[in-house]
């Protein structure tokens, strides 16, 4: 029987172009397979967190940046932070409220200071002046101190710093030692280092400890603290959380507890302090205008 051939033969030249774009298709779809060509979107990695950071969250400013210490944290339950009689106190049964002043507080009645119940005081004990350089002892540190201890309070000091030098650091603590003359203490001796703040009357090339680094500022705290506990007192440092982030490197400070200002209905700082500092608008009984106002967590 004869065959029929109804279909037209295919030239060579196209069966060779049909092959090259068959496999021009099979090439795209295993590269598309490979680098994940297909129609989902991809996910994308959020901001990179330096390795001597760390993201936490910070009541008041939300997700945030913090150094990272090897250290311990701030445990501190928030929902224990109530108000009431113009204080705030942290419900836990053991947390003491207290005071810090200086001669800008004029004379005291100590006594009403106690009815009122306030248990601990940090006096300034001195200062050195921003521009100068001089040490001074605060004009009502004697009659406070006695004062405070006659009503039964107990008593710490602070040193407010403005040293540009570890052996600076050092005579301030001296200075201190000095100046208590081997008076007993329950609370620490705390070091005070603030940035000075340029203004119309101060400017920033006056102001002697403008320019200070985190790193020296950090040194100067170990230094001062070292000195006071040699001499057989407890020593702590004194921070707000721009100091506690931007300055002080807290790890090399971990010895010495904290004194922490944070002027809110509770404090968010992601490291660990034993005290705060949480007004300098308060009032207390015996004590004319206002005053600082402090809870210890850990009495002394």
């Amino acid at each position: 029987m004869a065959r029929h051939h109804n279909s037209k033969q295919i030239p060579p030249l196209l069966v060779i172009a049909s092959a090259a774009v068959a496999l021009f298709v099979v090439i795209v779809v295993i590269v598309l397979s490979l680098v994940g060509g297909n129609n989902e979107s991809p996910v994308e990695s959020g901001p990179q967190i330096p390795d001597n950071q760390l993201l936490v969250n910070d009541i008041y400013e939300g997700e945030r940046l913090a150094p990272k210490f090897d250290m311990a944290l701030n445990e501190y339950d928030t929902e224990k932070f109530v108000e009431s009689d113009g204080y705030i106190r942290y419900d836990d049964g053991k947390a003491i409220l207290g005071v810090d002043v200086s001669e800008h507080q004029g004379t005291i009645n100590w006594q009403a200071v106690q009815d009122a119940g306030i248990e601990f005081v940090i006096l300034r004990v001195g200062y050195r002046g921003m521009t100068e350089g001089l040490l001074n002892v605060d004009a009502t540190f004697e009659q406070n101190y006695q004062g405070a201890v006659d009503a039964g309070l107990k008593v710490g000091v602070y040193f407010f710093s403005q040293a540009i030098t570890e052996e600076e650091a050092e005579k301030e603590a001296d200075f201190v030692l000095e100046t208590l003359d081997g008076r007993e203490l329950a609370y620490p001796v705390v070091f005070d280092w603030e940035t000075p703040i340029p203004s119309e009357e101060l400017l920033a090339e006056d102001l002697r400890a403008y320019d200070m680094s985190g790193e020296e500022v950090t040194s100067f705290a170990k230094a001062f603290c070292q000195r006071i506990e040699s001499k057989g007192y407890a020593a702590c440092v004194y921070t707000n959380k721009h100091m506690a982030y931007n300055c002080f490197n807290l790890e090399e400070l971990k010895d010495y507890p904290l004194w922490y200002a944070e002027y809110q209905p509770a404090p968010s700082l992601y490291y660990d302090f034993r005290i705060w500092q949480y007004s300098a608008t308060g009032t207390v009984p015996g004590i004319e205008g206002s005053v600082d106002l402090n809870i210890c967590f850990e009495p002394y």
